[in-house]
């Protein structure tokens, strides 16, 4: 009989704090209202009064939050409602309030070609981002093929929030044109997030020099290979002069180097000296060629913020120390 008690009494404050949202949705106070649209959100038996708000209240304020509050019921009356506010207001406050709202219903094919409908063809850039924005919430093959399209849209605030929203989905199917805007698009801040975003996915930054093959080129006999392959191009045929220089100084003194006469005396000091300044050269420029180009693609690729990758395709999975370079391949 208590628990009987009991349950009568939480059933009848259910009912008058339902009626006491529903006076504040009645009331003429904008803060009331307000606050009784949020409050309704728990409350799905309020949905026609909300529906009613947003139909019919002249306040934009009361109208995006009816929106949002219709967002949360996830009811197909409520969805219907929102669907049919979006084509015919023309605030773009409340289409993004309707949007957001919309993204509850993502799975439901009418409320997903809505918001598409919206990123292909909507006034503002405002909009067309929330749409972008949304869809981060659908993988389905029409959302990935509407966002790749809006790639090209004319404002970059919109293709940066469509780059976002593919780097978060990760669909293979817009790799190529995530690169393509990459490499072309006009705004710089727009490639920087296809570059992330194609991090995300899991692509390397093909604009990245590799600092193994820097090495590599850089200890192989011909001088200048490793600086030319790290756009160092004027460096790499002064390298290669001087080394072609070097060798030419050693031949010429070759048998000039440490040759004395009895007295202990060298006999020709301007062949010795030639060959040892040679020598001296030819060492020099050879790790010239195989420290600066490692060192300037390191200091590159972090300000890239990616990883200095060391990873030639023909090397077996190990590590090494190499001059002071630790490679990990």
């Amino acid at each position: 009989m208590r628990l009987l008690a009991i349950f009568t009494i939480f059933l009848l404050s259910l009912s008058l704090f339902s009626q006491e949202i529903s006076e504040m949705l009645d009331s003429s106070d904008l803060i009331q209202k307000k606050l009784g649209i949020r409050q309704a959100m728990s409350k799905k038996e309020l949905e026609p009064k909300i529906i009613e708000l947003l139909k019919s209240d002249s306040n934009i304020e009361i109208q995006m939050e009816a929106a949002r509050t219709l967002g949360v019921y996830k009811t197909d009356s409520a969805m219907s409602v929102l669907l049919e506010t979006l084509t015919k207001t023309d605030s773009e406050e409340l289409q993004s309030y309707i949007i957001q709202a919309l993204s509850n219903y993502i799975s439901k094919k009418e409320a997903e070609e809505a918001i598409i409908v919206i990123l292909k063809k909507g006034k503002t850039e405002f909009t067309r981002s929330i749409a972008a924005q949304t869809l981060s919430k659908s993988d389905s093959e029409n959302s990935i093929n509407a966002l790749i399209e809006a790639l090209i849209d004319d404002s970059s605030v919109v293709r940066k929030k469509v780059v976002n929203t593919l780097g978060e989905l990760g669909n293979k199917k817009a790799i190529i044109a995530l690169k393509k805007v990459q490499s072309e698009d006009p705004d710089g801040e727009t490639r920087s997030y296809a570059t992330s975003a194609l991090r995300k996915m899991g692509v390397e930054d093909e604009n990245l020099k590799s600092t193994s093959t820097a090495l590599i080129l850089g200890l192989t006999p011909i001088n200048g290979l490793g600086l030319w392959y790290a756009d160092h191009k004027a460096l790499a045929i002064v390298n290669f002069l001087l080394e072609g220089a070097a060798v030419g100084m050693i031949f010429y003194g070759w048998d000039g180097i440490n040759k004395t006469n009895k007295s202990n005396e060298l006999v020709e000091p301007g062949k010795h000296y030639m060959g040892i300044a040679g020598f001296s050269i030819l060492i020099a420029t050879y790790l010239f060629d195989v420290i600066y180009p490692v060192m300037s693609i390191s200091k590159y690729n972090e300000k890239q913020e990616t990883k200095t990758v060391f990873k030639p395709i023909f090397f077996t999975n190990g590590e090494a120390t190499v001059l002071g370079f630790t490679l990990n391949f």
